[in-house]
């Protein structure tokens, strides 16, 4: 060797040598880098911000962005529906065949029917819509009417006017959709039953 000794740089506070070892390997307890500690904590303030803001504010998440996008959409492609013919069965009927049209329409019910029909359609302050009885008819165009006039008698709002006719048309395809559903926890049965006719 030559006649330097070898100096051994000083350890600083930074510099903890931990005791354990893994394979005769050992680490340093060294602090975590400052920008990173700076993100950590900023990350932390930043969330509660978030949550009241977009969860319980006036933000509208990514999601909400989308479903909205969708009901007008929905709309708009109901509206071309309703010029091609006359409301009846068989465009009922047709409506609840589109799946994409169905999942704006689920969107207006639960934000409309459910809290009288329950979010699965399961019967509440209103009746069971997954069931096999109906009270005012099981036509396709049975519900349109029903939807439209309401039923003053039994609190049932006439949402023909609120809705307008497109979103009609799409919420009663959606009440199709819900028949022999069958939902758990359902309300008793009111009115008739009518049973599905059997198909040779």
């Amino acid at each position: 060797m030559s006649g330097h000794e070898y100096e051994q740089p000083e350890k600083t506070s930074y510099d903890q040598l931990l005791d354990h070892s893994y394979d005769g390997i050992q680490e340093y307890d060294n602090p975590l880098p400052r920008w990173w500690v700076w993100i950590f904590w900023a990350s932390i303030l930043f969330a509660p911000l978030y949550i009241t803001y977009y969860h319980f504010g006036p933000g509208m998440l990514a999601i909400d962005k989308y479903d909205s996008a969708m009901v007008d959409f929905f709309d708009k492609q109901a509206k071309e529906l309703l010029a091609m013919g006359q409301v009846d069965n068989a465009l009922l009927d047709g409506l609840q065949e589109d799946a994409a049209m169905m999942k704006g329409a689920k969107k207006i019910f639960q934000s409309k029917c459910a809290s009288c029909h329950g979010m699965f359609g399961e019967g509440g302050i209103g009746p069971n819509l997954t069931d096999n009885y109906w009270i005012h008819g099981p036509e396709p165009m049975d519900h349109h009417r029903v939807v439209t006039n309401g039923v003053p008698a039994k609190g049932m709002a006439a949402w023909g006017n609120q809705l307008g006719p497109r979103r009609v048309e799409l919420v009663v395809a959606y009440v199709l959709t819900l028949h022999g559903t069958n939902a758990p926890g359902g309300k008793a049965p009111e009115g008739e039953l009518y049973a599905e006719e059997d198909t040779p």
